[in-house]
């Protein structure tokens, strides 16, 4: 019961590929046979590897962005006012995204050039990256704020125009 018909079929694909029927009385056709054994388990074992990498970066990726947009909100309904929500969110966005890119950058550097050592230049780059994502996430949220105003008003002159010209229209 142990061996389905399944495994079989397996288990003599896997002969046939390896070209293991007769490697057992040969012994320079098992050595081979065992690199290629060994070499079919290593790549599977990186497959494997892989995947697990890009499944945990995705589920930290959705857990910190989760976290942002929480705290966001949290904010917001704390201050009674949507622009710090939306305020926090740009700042608590571009700090996470410019330290991370920050400590690529300087333990880069560090890598290159030999400055520090590894957790000097790690802690740098974490420093220099909560520092300028701070400026960066005023800075956006001010623009994207003189973008919406902008927005706004070109709305309200299209619509005051439409009105007008429904009310010319009816008299």
């Amino acid at each position: 019961m142990f061996l389905s018909t399944q495994n079989i079929f397996l288990i003599k694909l896997l002969s046939f590929i390896l070209n293991l029927n007769d490697s057992f009385r040969n012994e320079d056709d098992f050595l081979v046979n065992l690199l290629l054994m060994g070499a079919a388990f290593a790549l599977f074992a990186v497959i494997i590897a892989v995947f697990v990498v890009v499944v945990v970066s995705v589920l930290l990726f959705l857990l910190i962005s989760a976290g942002i947009i929480s705290t966001s909100l949290l904010v917001g309904f704390q201050q009674k006012s949507v622009s710090k929500g939306f305020k926090t969110f740009f700042i608590v966005s571009c700090i996470a995204g410019s330290s991370v890119v920050s400590v690529l950058f300087f333990w880069f550097l560090n890598l290159v050039y030999d400055w520090w050592i590894t957790e000097v230049a790690v802690l740098s780059g974490l420093l220099f990256g909560a520092a300028t994502g701070w400026i960066l996430g005023l800075i956006l949220f001010s623009a994207s704020k003189k973008i919406v105003i902008f927005i706004k008003s070109q709305i309200d002159n299209k619509v005051l125009k439409k009105n007008k010209a429904i009310e010319s229209h009816e008299k």
